[in-house]
């Protein structure tokens, strides 16, 4: 459920009126909105790190600080890797997740395994694993 008053400013709360959300926070707001307004289920981790992610798609990891969000798109540059995209509101973070989603709904996941999109298993590894 998306909470009371949370679409109004659709970014991280003012310093001055409340604390900001932590990223779990971040996190489960816009899967939330992700849920509400575009019907898509994400699952939501904490990390290690203090970050959080929001799985909406298998592929498609977006991360979370409290403050932004930031993920590989499906769409490749002229060089042929995965797009970095970021942005600092609910709302724009969403709206460029579905439609992320909806590109990715209709590949087969051997194509999303060879695209070089990060996996969820992957990160969440790489966060508890000590490399030493």
């Amino acid at each position: 459920m998306i909470r009371k008053g949370l679409l109004s400013g659709c970014g991280p709360a003012s310093p001055i009126t409340a604390p900001p959300p932590t990223a779990l926070e971040y996190a489960q707001d816009l899967a939330a909105i992700l849920a509400e307004i575009h019907h898509i289920r994400a699952d939501v981790h904490e990390l290690a790190s203090g970050n959080a992610i929001v799985s909406v798609h298998y592929g498609l990891l977006a991360y979370t600080d409290g403050e932004r969000f930031w993920w590989t798109g499906p769409e490749l540059n002229h060089a042929g890797s995965p797009l970095l995209s970021s942005e600092l509101t609910l709302l724009a973070a969403a709206r460029q997740l579905a439609e992320h989603h909806a590109v990715l709904r209709d590949k087969d996941a051997a194509d999303l395994l060879r695209g070089g999109l990060p996996l969820l298993a992957d990160v969440i590894l790489a966060e508890h694993v000590d490399p030493r």
